[in-house]
């Protein structure tokens, strides 16, 4: 499969959701087409029974000028040759690589040492994510907890709600959201702000609106698709700001804090069972 051709596809999934039924009904033919084939829009409309405009619509949504240009690039996977898994995995080791120099210069660092005071200071810690933000956030909670943290996960969008009503001005609430579009996860952390709970929003969304709504933003790098986690993990960006934060929070306070981890990784090794197979 054509490397562009497959970035096009990722655009496609990307706006699926925002799309009108029509325009959904053109995304499914190109995402499920395997063969090369008459794609101008007189043909096509006539074969999907859409009108003209709703292919240049669909176009348009997805990033493209107009439907020809679409077409354009489309129809380049039928003439050029096939990559192989050689270039695949290039242009995964590219996305990291393109992600890592978004870090690079580009953080707020002064954000990010007033957030590590706040979880210095919070008696207890909750992180509202979904999906693959969640799991990222578990990493988060393992980090942390070591370190003496009370962090709990929460990726159910009834008991975000739940806590975010429940949670105490001494605590502190860290939504995760790539997008920064994740409906449950604002609609938490608003509720938590109208109760005085300190509140901070980990995304890459750049919107002027989301650091007027919340004091305490901190951006992370991405890039387009990113979200849907075809070519490389959503996570990525997440874990790398978490182990900058990590390293900021234990700089605070090393001796004390290394002491904490030290008990702790004493704790879970006392824990281990001593009966192991030996072959």
């Amino acid at each position: 499969m054509n490397i562009y051709y497959q970035d096009i596809l990722e655009r496609i999934r990307l706006h699926y959701q925002e799309m009108t039924d029509t325009e959904k009904l053109i995304a499914r033919f190109f995402l499920d087409n395997q063969k090369k084939q008459d794609f101008s829009a007189k043909i096509l409309s006539r074969q999907l029974h859409v009108s003209e405009t709703a292919l240049f619509r669909f176009a348009k949504k997805i990033g493209f000028s107009g439907y020809r240009e679409f077409q354009y690039m489309y129809e380049i996977n039928f003439h050029m040759p096939k990559y192989t898994n050689d270039d695949v995995v290039q242009k995964i080791l590219d996305t990291y690589q393109k992600l890592l120099q978004g870090f690079n210069g580009k953080l707020e660092m002064d954000k990010i040492n007033a957030f590590c005071q706040s979880l210095s200071k919070a008696e207890r810690v909750f992180i509202f994510a979904l999906g693959s933000s969640a799991c990222a956030a578990s990493e988060f909670k393992l980090r942390f907890m070591r370190l003496g943290l009370q962090v709990e996960v929460i990726d159910n969008p009834h008991l975000m709600q739940m806590q975010a009503v429940l949670a105490r001005p001494e605590d502190l609430v860290i939504g995760m959201s790539l997008s920064g579009e994740t409906r449950e996860v604002l609609g938490a952390l608003k509720a938590a702000k109208l109760r005085n709970v300190g509140v901070t929003l980990i995304t890459s969304n750049r919107r002027k609106q989301l650091q007027e709504l919340f004091r305490h933003v901190l951006i992370i790098p991405s890039i387009e698709g990113l979200s849907l986690g075809d070519n490389i993990s959503p996570q990525f960006p997440l874990l790398i700001l978490t182990d900058i934060i990590y390293s900021c929070y234990m700089g605070m306070d090393s001796n004390y804090k290394t002491a904490l981890l030290q008990d702790t990784l004493s704790a879970i090794q006392a824990e281990e069972p001593n009966d192991r197979i030996v072959f």
